[in-house]
C-alpha cells in the first residue's frame, strides 16, 4: 500500500514537471485537460448539471485575458442553466468555472513569466504535500482542523511548512515570507477539497489516481498557490 501510494505520487510529480517543460502552447493542453478533469469530478461529486467543458473553456479565455475570463465565468454560468433556470444552478456553475477554470489558468500566466518559476512552484506544492503527509503519519497527534480532515495534524502541517518553507529558501531561493503564504495557500486549498468532500459525504472524488483518489485530490495546493505565486512575480519581484 505505501508503495503503491509512493509510487503513484512520484508518478504524478515527474510527469507534472515533464509537461511544465513544453512550450507555452503545448502546455495549453495539458492544463485544459487537467481544467476538465477537475470540473467533470467535482460537477459528478455535487451533483452539478452544467457542462464539464465550460470550466476548460473559461481556462483558454483566462489565458487571453483575466478579465475576459471572469466575465466568461459568470456569463457561461448563466447559459448553462438554460433549461433549468436555478440561482443554485447558476452558483454551482460559477464556483465551478471559478474553481476549476479560472483560477488553473494562472499556471498558464506563471508559463509566461518563465517555465523556471512553473518548475519553481510546482516543486514547492510537491514538497510541502509529500512533508505533510509523512510527517503527520509518522508524528501526528493533535487534530489539526478535524470537522473537515480528521486524518489532518498540527505535527503534520507545521512539519510540512517549516521543511517546505527551508527547502524553498535553500534550493529555490524564495523568501521566507513568500513561503509562508504559499503554505497558507496549499492548506487551504486542501482543507476546501475536504470542505467540498464532507459536504457531499465522499471520500475522494474518484479512484483513477489509486490511494491518491482523483485529479481534484491531488492538484488542490496547486489550485490555490499558482494566483498568489504568480501575483508575488508580478508585483514584489517586478518580473512581469
Amino acid at each position: 500500500m505505501f508503495r503503491s501510494r509512493e509510487g503513484i505520487g512520484l508518478s504524478v510529480g515527474l510527469v507534472s514537471i515533464l509537461l511544465s517543460l513544453l512550450p507555452w502552447y503545448l502546455f495549453l493542453l495539458p492544463l485544459t485537460f487537467l481544467s476538465w478533469r477537475i470540473s467533470y469530478e467535482v460537477a459528478r461529486a455535487t451533483g452539478t448539471r452544467t457542462a464539464s467543458l465550460l470550466p476548460p473553456s473559461v481556462t483558454l479565455l483566462s489565458c487571453m485575458s483575466q478579465e475576459v475570463g471572469l466575465v466568461s465565468a459568470f456569463l457561461l454560468a448563466l447559459v448553462s442553466g438554460y433549461r433549468n433556470w436555478s440561482l443554485e444552478e447558476f452558483y454551482k456553475a460559477l464556483f465551478l468555472n471559478m474553481y476549476a477554470g479560472y483560477l488553473l489558468s494562472y499556471l498558464y500566466k506563471v508559463k509566461l513569466v518563465g517555465t523556471v518559476e512553473l518548475l519553481r512552484l510546482l516543486l514547492f506544492v510537491f514538497v510541502l504535500d509529500v512533508a505533510s503527509y509523512y510527517i503527520g503519519k509518522k508524528l501526528g497527534k493533535r487534530p489539526f482542523f478535524p470537522r473537515l480532515s480528521p486524518k489532518k495534524t498540527w505535527e503534520g502541517f507545521l512539519g510540512g511548512a517549516v521543511l517546505s518553507c527551508l527547502f524553498s529558501l535553500i534550493f529555490l531561493k524564495v523568501p521566507l515570507y513568500v513561503s509562508a503564504v504559499l503554505v497558507l495557500a496549499g492548506v487551504s486549498g486542501d482543507l476546501f477539497k475536504s470542505f467540498i468532500k464532507r459536504q457531499v459525504g465522499i471520500k475522494d472524488f474518484s479512484q483513477l489516481l489509486g490511494e491518491h483518489g482523483g485529479f481534484t485530490d491531488r492538484f488542490d495546493s496547486l489550485v490555490f498557490a499558482a494566483p498568489l505565486w504568480y501575483y508575488w512575480l508580478k508585483i514584489l519581484a517586478w518580473r512581469i
